[in-house]
């Protein structure tokens, strides 16, 4: 068990990510969106020679699926904005840490009232 001092003590409950591992995550994080965009990218070349080869009845059947890639795509690129300018992935390590403090706290209160039960 933890003693007050070491919860406080943010060196010991939070190191800080090495920048060989931020290099890592940015280096994973754009080579995976790279990848999925070629693919995308594929995909709506693929759509659109269909469209285009096959005659206007394959244009409508095709219009409702590329409306919901393009609208998938653009919102978890918003997302992937969101969380790149918020800085979500500058400390990936911390919310783990938070997590164990946050059940300490909840062991210690739960112990507490245990203690006052029997005591009263």
């Amino acid at each position: 068990m933890m003693t007050n001092t070491a919860m406080t003590d943010a060196d010991t409950l939070h190191p800080s990510t090495s920048p060989q591992v931020r290099r890592f995550l940015w280096i994973f994080s754009v080579t995976m969106v790279l990848i999925a965009g070629s693919a995308f990218l594929f995909k709506l070349i693929e759509f659109y020679v269909t469209a285009t080869t096959k005659g206007p009845g394959a244009l409508g059947s095709f219009l409702i699926p590329v409306a919901n890639y393009l609208l998938v795509a653009a919102g978890f690129f918003c997302l992937f904005l969101w969380a790149y300018v918020t800085g979500q992935f500058r400390d990936v390590e911390a919310p783990k840490y938070r997590m164990l403090e946050m059940q300490d706290e909840i062991d210690r209160a739960e112990e507490k009232n245990k203690r006052k039960n029997l005591d009263g």
